[in-house]
């Protein structure tokens, strides 16, 4: 799977997010890498079993800024972007691992102080501001806070890519969760990724 366009795409969703929230965010931000894993061949070999192996294969992971926890088939990549919101710069945090057929992230950033909004219309515009084609969209919740899950297509290249996405407003932090299959299918394999994040 091609990672900089994902990585363009995470960024879009973060610019929606944002603009859900009442700010205006503006088009891209600037990438910059501040800490990867480094994928030893064992990790390696470690997603190649997880994808033969499925959600069987699912190990826990926990965010280096212990904020959350969420279930891997292999060792995620940390990385680092910013944006600007009104002349604020946001930093979103993303823990992705991909795979041949296969790819899961979680990200998260700080709201922008001064953002007034409940978190049911912050949600609201964060999905209304998505530039896909939504196919459904259900409430969800996280113990206490609110969420949305999502499925859309997005293109890639010649190519549509089926997103399934999760969104929570959790005090003043944004989480995203991704996740996509080769197929396009919802399977075993997400629903173990999805239900395996938690809150520290």
């Amino acid at each position: 799977m091609k990672k900089r366009i994902y990585s363009i795409l995470l960024a879009c969703l973060l610019i929606a997010a944002l603009a859900g929230c009442g700010k205006k965010a503006e088009a891209v931000a600037t990438e910059t890498t501040v800490a990867q894993s480094q994928e030893t061949t064992e990790e390696s070999k470690a997603a190649e079993a997880g994808t033969e192996a499925g959600a069987d294969a699912f190990t826990a992971f926990e965010d280096p800024n212990g904020l959350f926890t969420a279930s891997y088939p292999g060792t995620p990549k940390e990385m680092k972007q910013s944006v600007s919101s009104e002349g604020t710069a946001i930093d979103l945090y993303s823990y992705m691992l991909e795979q041949e057929d296969a790819l899961y992230n979680v990200m998260y950033s700080a709201i922008p102080e001064g953002t007034a909004a409940e978190p049911s219309a912050m949600l609201e515009g964060a999905v209304a501001n998505i530039p896909y084609t939504i196919e459904d969209s259900k409430d969800i919740t996280l113990g206490e806070y609110q969420g949305k899950e999502l499925k859309y297509s997005a293109p890639l290249g010649s190519d549509t890519i089926v997103f399934y996405h999760r969104v929570y407003i959790a005090g003043d932090h944004v989480y995203q969760l991704q996740a996509v299959s080769e197929s396009g299918e919802r399977t075993p394999e997400i629903d173990t990724f999805f239900n395996s994040f938690a809150l520290k």
